[in-house]
């Protein structure tokens, strides 16, 4: 598992070429959701800022967040067909490609080898809740830049291209609000510390790509406002921390969600958390509050725990597989628990007219019979990773 360290252009085509096979065969036997059945679906809120930027509206009339989220609906609509699934499939398809080359540079830049790279790339590809099939199933969705603009991120600050940053800040935060936020984190660490030890033009840039954020922000909800006015960022945090403290159980199903995100890695982290409070790697530090970030999104952030955890794969599989040194028997037993979260030969159900079905595919969601199902998993997960799969903190 000690291949050198690289990036090959022989790679990338294969990925894609593999990548685009996955597209291919998911659009064909993963049915998208009739989300104008259910109006809990976000879709039918990106659906409504299509319609406006189509012409087929004349009034914006989205709610926040999902007014300020004008990226994906805008480009969708710049396609000549009248279909919208056809238009934001198109969308997702591209964006979908657009981080495989990224990932391929990010991952051998922060010391992943060549099993490391495409063992990550392979995870958040082919789970049900990533790339393809969940995105398939609800493809009126402005999720899958997130992944392209994260490893964009990556690699601005391992190779200290702040111009890349400076860039990506206003686009990204057009696309979802949660890149300002991100932006805090990092001026918070490892800006301060930069600073302290001198290196304030590193500080001013993160300073720069945050005031550019809050601008593109803030003009962004000037010019399209929520239609359920009184609604921002605070308002729901406060609302979905009311929710958590009224209904207890919702922190265990977070717990689950995690584990049916990421399998065996998450608790291969916990049971080894050292590596990660005593590792001497800078870039490992910063990855450590963009996790965090994600990890709280995930249980704030609207009670999509499983979908919202996921959107932070990129700084999560980096994370987890930066210091994973595993001998070929625990990388046997990893891949074996946690090949079934990926759920590979199975069909998302259509939410919108079979809800009750859809919801059994997440925790926070699901009726007790599968919670308990879902727990006596995770439990096996967590007792199995620490049992067996101790990392060799020599690596």
């Amino acid at each position: 598992m000690n291949s050198a360290k690289i990036y090959s252009f022989k790679d990338v085509i294969l990925a894609i070429a593999i990548s685009l096979m996955g597209f291919l065969v998911f659009n064909w036997f993963q049915s998208p959701l009739q989300h104008q059945l259910n109006p809990l679906f976000d879709a039918n809120q990106y659906q409504k800022a299509y319609e406006y930027f189509k012409g087929i509206t004349d009034h914006y009339t989205v709610n926040y967040p999902f007014s300020v989220r004008i990226l994906v609906p805008w480009l969708a609509a710049q396609f000549p067909f009248d279909d919208i699934y056809t238009n934001f499939k198109i969308i997702n398809l591209l964006f979908g490609i657009a981080w495989i080359p990224v990932w391929f540079i990010v991952a051998p830049t922060v010391g992943l080898d060549r099993f490391k790279t495409w063992l990550g790339w392979f995870w958040i590809t082919f789970h049900w809740v990533d790339i393809w099939k969940a995105n398939l199933s609800d493809p009126i969705t402005v999720d899958l830049p997130l992944y392209l603009f994260q490893l964009l991120l990556l690699l601005a600050l391992i190779k200290k291209k702040w111009w890349l940053l400076i860039l990506i800040a206003p686009i990204a935060t057009i696309q979802k609000e949660s890149f300002l936020p991100i932006l805090v984190v990092l001026c918070l660490y490892p800006g301060i510390p930069w600073l302290q030890k001198g290196k304030r033009i590193q500080f001013i840039y993160l300073l720069v790509a945050l005031a550019l954020s809050f601008i593109t922000l803030k003009t962004t909800s000037l010019y399209f406002p929520g239609a359920n006015t009184g609604k921002n960022a605070i308002i729901n945090l406060f609302n979905n921390t009311l929710g958590l403290i009224g209904h207890p159980d919702l922190l265990l199903r977070w717990v689950l969600s995690l584990s049916l995100a990421y399998g065996a890695f998450i608790w291969i982290m916990i049971w080894n958390r050292k590596l990660l409070i005593n590792s001497e790697n800078e870039f490992q530090k910063v990855l450590f509050p963009l996790v965090g970030v994600y990890l709280f999104f995930s249980l704030f952030a609207g009670g999509d725990f499983t979908r919202i955890a996921f959107l932070g794969a990129p700084f999560m599989m980096v994370l987890f597989l930066q210091r994973l040194a595993l001998s070929y028997r625990q990388w046997i037993i990893l891949f074996v628990i946690s090949i079934p979260v990926q759920r590979l030969f199975e069909f998302i159900p259509d939410g919108g007219s079979d809800f009750e079905n859809w919801k059994t595919w997440y925790p926070e969601y699901a009726p007790w019979a599968w919670v308990v199902i879902y727990l006596v998993y995770t439990l096996l997960l967590a007792l199995i990773s620490k049992k067996y799969l101790q990392v060799n903190h020599s690596h």
